[in-house]
């Protein structure tokens, strides 16, 4: 008996201290941080379960690492009443920071929590109390309460989060939860958490305490300062007097920086004819290793020889940042090249310039007698200097710009967009960091307002989550601070799934959409690699559904999937780079071309109404169309056909003695579908076009085109004078026979022809029967037809088509 009652008191000694163990690791990190609490001392709280909150905070901050310089606690009370029990500066070790919490007696009184968090935000996350915001270090309010507020939370709420405070919130018994959804961070999963009673806080300590610890790491690597790598490449051909400016000026820029191998990175090059390495990134550890060796630089010119910078660029992108160099763009930490340049270059240097600036460094430009013609043909935007005095570049250097909205995506003020973000196995933690980053970056240049851009974002792999709807955050502050510790899981990669997912839940009225009042719906997908289901159907769903899909491949993304899942045209809507680190340079790219994209597709609709007002005026034309009807074709993509044809012919007046419109399909052998004397009105033809059956077969493109000779002709007789007549070709494939003969015969029967290749269609083939590389358009599948339509009808309705 003694056996079994000493081997189950083994057990529970060995479960407790496991959930020691599980704090102590989950918390080891978690080494800095203000951390504020904010306990409902309201008169619905007895005496005993107001004991509760104080073990629970005892035991809370025992499972810390107290100090100045750790973490720091402080602690408010309220009710309709607020009382400052301690601030964050008054208790420095753990011994004293205890005993406070034993002296806090119970308040008593209503409940406005509103007030409290006004009174937190004023009073307790400031400097003068001991915050050290100013200091990159982690914010945390902890609300507990039992009940309802009888003021607003929301606003109060929000200020804080705006001012990067992370907030938690705990209710108890009869809490309200739409107020406390209010109150904490998103989402409620991770920083809101509901218990039956005061008694189960204990029961909880090991998950919130995880909970907090976590979202403290997470707002740590957030709120880190990123250092930068500088690399200077110095022109060995410099006149003494400027190089010795140039030095004095780094030894000062190195003292001033703290530059060091945990912090600013610096290596030096020079160049003439060939480049010359003096010392890497990682070549010395300490301060004044560096100052040491940038003292016994001396320049070794090259008399007579040429000046190859555009080599020395080469070699600095492929030696200078690379990681066995000492560079840290894994790590996210910024790049710069110097070129301090006494003449202008005797090799090109633009290309070798932009691949470099591709890889995400910002190349400055310096003078030391180049002029600034020469400068401004390498040198990133806003980076060239008339002097080779490099503490001018302190700031630049020790300041990260920040992020805001562009000049470019000033005009984009209206839209729903969605990140759809891989997180599978292959890209990593230090990986999905950079994708955070960039992340950040790209919603910075957004108007993120409820009645401006709206932001989502679904992460996937094999599962897909909705981090964000539509409809989850009002301003761009707090979305942002979410993206700093945005969840990464790891896992496969499911992205077909992730874009059904996305348009089921995501892009729908209930979760933000605004589809319904004419909003653009823009998606990004963001993934590295191969998908292990297909993303055809799915990416077809959601273009169908009128969603913009970009996709953004990073490293081993494959292309082809990349071209199947975003929008017409692709050049304007696949981006690919090598690495995680390249998606620094990509942000402009990507930015400016959404936001583009998204002022021009809101100038269309009343392009739209201009080129309808235009087409009215068309007088008099015949148009016929020529569908594809072969069995390559599906059912789906057949209805895309006869969608764009409504769309094209609803735009002009139609009429016997207006514009008439005829249509033959054709697999095998063509077949009229209704003629151009049966053009009585839009909605006969509409109905026309609908009950066309798709039947499949062959793609004899050459005798379809042949049987229009007569049609065409025959429509002269019906209407008893010449008009312009267009022919519209609209096929998916390679015809088995010849087009060239029967296209030109049309053409010099006076018909002009345009011809759409969807899918497999063969180029080559398409001019031939077009005759004009104009009139030949070419799209990835058929549900982007529907964004060539103008293009056609607005070449119809020119002022030389009346």
């Amino acid at each position: 008996m003694m056996g079994r009652t000493s081997l189950v008191f083994s057990l529970i000694v060995a479960a407790l201290l496991s959930g020691i163990a599980a704090q102590r690791t989950d918390c080891e990190n978690a080494t800095v941080a203000d951390i504020v609490f904010l306990v409902d001392g309201s008169s619905s709280i007895s005496p005993g379960n107001f004991q509760e909150v104080r073990s629970f905070l005892r035991n809370f901050i025992k499972a810390l690492d107290i100090g100045p310089n750790k973490v720091r606690i402080g602690l408010a009370q309220y009710s309709d009443e607020r009382r400052q029990e301690f601030l964050l500066k008054d208790h420095s070790d753990k011994k004293s920071l205890l005993a406070a919490v034993e002296r806090i007696q119970l308040l008593g009184g209503g409940t406005e929590t509103g007030k409290a968090m006004d009174f937190l935000q004023k009073q307790y996350f400031t400097k003068e109390a001991g915050s050290r915001v100013g200091q990159r270090v982690p914010q945390i309010a902890i609300v507990i309460t039992d009940g309802e507020s009888t003021d607003e939370v929301k606003e109060p709420a929000q200020k804080l989060r705006q001012d990067g405070v992370i907030v938690f919130g705990i209710g108890v018994g009869e809490a309200n939860r739409k107020q406390l959804e209010a109150i904490a961070n998103w989402p409620p999963d991770r920083f809101l958490h509901s218990l039956d009673s005061y008694q189960a806080l204990q029961e909880q300590m090991e998950k919130l305490l995880e909970t907090v610890c976590v979202s403290v790491v997470a707002q740590k690597e957030a709120l880190a300062e990123r250092y930068a790598d500088i690399f200077f490449l110095v022109d060995s051909g410099i006149a003494q007097a400027q190089f010795v400016s140039f030095k004095n000026d780094l030894v000062r820029l190195i003292n001033q920086i703290n530059a060091g191998v945990s912090t600013y990175r610096v290596g030096v090059a020079q160049y003439g004819q060939d480049t010359q390495v003096e010392f890497l990134l990682n070549a010395h550890q300490t301060k004044q290793q560096l100052l040491s060796a940038v003292r016994g630089f001396r320049l070794r010119p090259q008399p007579n020889q040429p000046r190859n910078l555009g080599r020395a660029l080469q070699n600095a992108n492929t030696r200078f940042f690379t990681r066995e160099a000492g560079g840290r763009a894994h790590l996210g930490a910024r790049q710069f090249l110097v070129v301090v340049s006494g003449r202008d270059s005797d090799d090109p240097v633009s290309k070798e310039a932009q691949k470099i600036k591709s890889a995400g460094v910002t190349v400055v430009g310096m003078s030391a007698g180049a002029s600034m013609d020469a400068l401004l043909r390498f040198v990133s935007s806003g980076y060239a200097f008339d002097s080779p005095r490099v503490l001018i570049l302190k700031d630049s250097i020790v300041t990260e710009k920040k992020d805001d909205i562009t000049e470019d995506c000033k005009g984009a003020n209206i839209a729903d967009i969605v990140f759809i973000v891989d997180e599978s196995g292959s890209i990593g933690q230090e990986n999905f960091k950079l994708v955070r980053t960039f992340l950040h970056s790209i919603v910075s240049s957004l108007d993120v307002r409820p009645n401006k851009v709206r932001v989502g974002i679904v992460t996937y792999n094999e599962e897909s989550t909705a981090q964000v709807h539509l409809d989850t955050f009002n301003n761009r502050e707090e979305i942002l601070q979410f993206i700093n510790i945005l969840p990464y899981r790891g896992g496969g990669t499911n992205t077909g799934a992730a874009l059904n997912f996305t348009l089921d839940n995501i892009f729908i009225k209930e979760k933000g959409s605004r589809k319904s009042k004419g909003v653009q719906q823009v998606a990004v997908v963001i993934t590295d690699g191969e998908s292990q289901d297909s993303v055809l159907e799915a990416a077809i769903s959601l273009r169908r559904a009128d969603v913009t899909v970009y996709s953004v491949g990073i490293k081993d993304a494959n292309m082809e999937e990349l071209r199947d899942m975003a929008s017409h045209p692709t050049d304007r809507h696949v981006f690919n780079v090598n690495s995680f680190t390249e998606l620094k340079s990509l942000k402009h790219s990507l930015q400016k071309v959404i936001c583009e994209n998204i002022i021009d597709q809101a100038k269309d609709s009343s392009r739209e109404s201009e080129t309808k007002k235009a087409c009215e005026l068309k007088e008099e034309a015949d148009i016929f169309f020529l569908m594809d009807d072969s069995g390559s074709i599906g059912n789906q993509d057949f209805k895309d056909m006869q969608n764009f044809i409504i769309k094209f012919f609803r735009t002009f007046k139609i009429g016997p003695d207006r514009v008439r419109v005829g249509l033959v399909k054709y697999a095998d052998d063509p077949t009229l579908q209704f003629d151009l004397k049966d053009s009585s009105n839009v909605d006969n033809m509409e109905t026309y076009v609908k009950n066309i059956a798709h039947q499949g077969g062959g793609t004899e493109t050459g005798k379809a085109l042949k049987s229009m000779g007569p049609h065409f002709r025959r429509a002269m007789q019906t209407r008893g004078h010449e008009v312009p007549n267009y022919l519209i070709v609209i096929t998916d494939g390679e015809s088995t026979d010849d087009v060239t003969a029967p296209a030109e015969e049309l053409r010099q029967q006076g018909v002009t022809i345009f011809a759409i290749g969807v899918k497999d269609s063969n180029e080559a083939e398409l001019l031939d029967i077009a005759g004009d590389p104009k009139r030949t358009i070419q799209v990835n599948h058929f549900d982007a037809l529907k964004s060539i339509n103008n293009d056609i009808i607005r070449e119809i309705c020119n002022e030389d088509g009346k």
